[in-house]
């Protein structure tokens, strides 16, 4: 199965866990163990009875950027990419704790229209990023 794109695998409503997990090669057992759900909460979600929660979401997605980019932590730092000016990095926690590649799982960061701490505003907000878009694989963050 090739990649899909940021697009197709995450919108403004939530993530596509079955595509991802089959783009992992993993069976529904083995998500499960891997991100600490139980079977049935992952049966769930990928048919449609049940919406995964910021949790789940957060975990499948870095799951999957983790498989995209090798394994390896990619050096994609957000205030670069987005060319934040510093003040505006002073008052963000992503660059206070020098997390620039987690900017999008971490609650509280200053991208878009404010702070952010609600994951459903932030999933917003994040899959129009070029940042998020790289770190999904697509490194022109078309």
């Amino acid at each position: 199965m090739s990649p899909q794109t940021a697009t197709q695998i995450v919108t403004d409503h939530g993530i596509d866990i079955k595509a991802i997990r089959q783009e992992l090669g993993i069976t529904q057992a083995e998500l499960a163990q891997l991100v600490g759900f139980s079977l049935r909460a992952i049966q769930s979600c990928e048919q449609g009875w049940r919406h995964p929660g910021p949790a789940l979401e957060k975990l499948v997605l870095l799951l999957l950027m983790a498989h995209r980019n090798g394994g390896s932590t990619p050096s994609f730092r957000c205030w670069e990419v987005k060319e934040c000016d510093l003040e505006h990095c002073r008052q963000c926690i992503t660059y206070r704790t020098g997390q620039g590649h987690l900017c999008w799982f971490l609650s509280g960061t200053l991208c878009g229209d404010g702070t952010n701490s609600e994951w459903e505003q932030k999933r917003t907000t994040c899959i129009k990023c070029k940042l998020f878009r790289m770190l999904l694989g697509d490194h022109n963050g078309n």
